[in-house]
């Protein structure tokens, strides 16, 4: 009892700790505020978000660019800040905006988690790609902001490993395969909570939509318990390795832990977002597809 006391006092302190290293992370700037509150609402006019972005001229640079870029797909150039709004849509422009934000913070080395630099935002805008296209494919309707939390959901690895050094994460790998528990279950044991939920307490802080902070929170759950948000985000988690099948030996059914993905893993989520699995080598060649073309200009974690 007092050792199991012990160990609670001690994940206790963790979590507040990690609780005040989300607390020292820099407001969201106000343009990328006032959008995530705007497309978050459902119905918005093209005029609201043009308006917004063109108060912003960093982001009215990028925004241009990438309607312009390979991904126009050599149609007639955009000379407007409208034109290019109604190229891209609300959801992309959603994380483009968040990607020239946080992305610099995502881009840097995760040793503790065993990815080098680029790696996790590599991973983060494969998600965000992939959100995006179950959003267009799926049946069920999927609000736009989907896939800006795919591109956020593992930001709660970033705060772990701004807290703690490689080592003591490490240590929590080697105890999940000694113990045969999950790396999860190990997290919340030490800290008190796992990666997907001081993810989305960072969510919380930014006061982001409720949407945004339950998906970040459930990205490791493939039930059917989950909103057409949740669904599309925890989807993308799910296929990241198969989206960015450049790299030898990368399992195309296995999730981005390691772990294979079981025949039929994925039916729940596919309930949610009232898709057959017929749909998925579609939906996988457009997200490749599209990764393919982002991959350069999101290199080093910028909308560049």
């Amino acid at each position: 009892m007092e050792t199991m006391l012990g160990a609670n006092a001690v994940a206790m302190g963790n979590y507040r700790a990690l609780v005040s290293q989300v607390d020292a992370l820099e407001p969201l700037p106000l343009t990328v505020m006032r959008l995530t509150d705007v497309i978050s609402a459902g119905e918005h006019e093209v005029s609201e978000i043009a308006e917004i972005v063109s108060l912003d001229q960093a982001l009215t640079a990028a925004l241009l660019r990438r309607a312009n870029s390979a991904m126009a797909g050599g149609r007639a150039p955009v000379a407007t800040v409208r034109e290019a709004v109604v190229r891209l849509g609300s959801g992309p422009l959603l994380s483009m905006a968040f990607a020239a934000t946080v992305g610099n913070r995502m881009n840097a080395a995760l040793p503790a988690y065993g990815m080098v630099e680029g790696q996790l935002w590599q991973h983060s805008v494969a998600a965000s790609v992939t959100a995006d296209v179950v959003r267009s494919m799926a049946n069920a309707y999927v609000p736009a902001e989907a896939s800006t939390a795919a591109l956020l959901h593992d930001i709660g690895k970033v705060v772990i490993c701004n807290h703690f050094g490689p080592q003591t994460v490490r240590m929590l790998e080697t105890a999940a395969k000694t113990d045969d528990v999950s790396p999860l279950q190990v997290e919340r044991q030490v800290f008190g909570a796992d990666h997907a939920q001081i993810g989305a307490v960072v969510a919380g802080r930014w006061n982001l939509p409720e949407s945004i902070v339950e998906s970040i929170m459930c990205h490791h759950d493939l039930t059917a318990d989950q909103t057409p948000v949740g669904a599309a985000v925890a989807l993308a988690h799910a296929l990241i390795p198969a989206v960015i099948a450049l790299a030898p030996g990368v399992d195309p059914m296995g999730d981005p832990s390691g772990q294979r993905l079981a025949p039929g893993a994925l039916a729940g989520l596919l309930q949610v977002l009232e898709m057959s699995p017929v749909a998925l080598p579609s939906l996988l060649e457009t997200a490749q597809n599209r990764y393919a073309m982002l991959e350069a200009r999101y290199a080093g974690g910028s909308s560049r």
